[in-house]
């Protein structure tokens, strides 16, 4: 036999005992955890000075957000709006504006850059139960962002004097 016949014998004697190229397969798995559905909302708003003998007071309550990170396919919330009366000195009802007389609007929402949805405003709905703020209908998660107001009806008699009260967001 010439000795070229044994080495190529050999040869494919090893490649037959090898067998073929084996991959090594790594299962990956992960889990998507559904984030939280919260609200902020200013914590203290020092309002304008109203001059006594006016029927209205108007009043910015600042910006108020919404974000959802559940990461519902369809998303939506609504969040509802309440206020104690504004009072001072002793309360009397010359020193106290009741919430049936405080109405709130929400403005228009503003979704953040490049999600889908629509949020329902509120317009002019007295607060003297809680109602609802404001509704979004959307897809994901989502952040939304308004700046309502709120207008006091003031009565006639209305004494001077500094009120206070507390308006109250929440969301489900």
């Amino acid at each position: 036999m010439p000795p070229v016949l044994p080495l190529a014998v050999a040869a494919l004697a090893c490649m037959a005992l090898a067998g073929p190229a084996r991959a090594g397969a790594t299962p990956t798995t992960f889990t998507l955890v559904a984030g939280e559905l919260s609200i902020s909302a200013p914590t203290g708003i020092e309002v304008v000075d109203v001059t006594t003998g006016g029927r209205l007071a108007s009043v910015s309550l600042g910006q108020v957000t919404v974000t959802d990170a559940r990461g519902a396919l369809a998303a939506s919330w609504t969040t509802q709006v309440s206020t104690t009366s504004f009072t001072t000195g002793g309360a009397t009802p010359d020193e106290t504006v009741p919430a049936g007389s405080i109405s709130y609007s929400s403005g228009a929402g503003r979704a953040a850059r490049g999600q889908v949805g629509a949020m329902v405003p509120s317009v002019g709905v007295d607060l003297a139960t809680p109602k609802t703020a404001a509704s979004w209908g959307g897809v994901g998660s989502d952040t939304v962002t308004w700046v309502p107001r709120l207008t006091l009806t003031l009565r006639d008699t209305q004494l001077p004097g500094t009120y206070r009260g507390t308006v109250t967001h929440s969301v489900s």
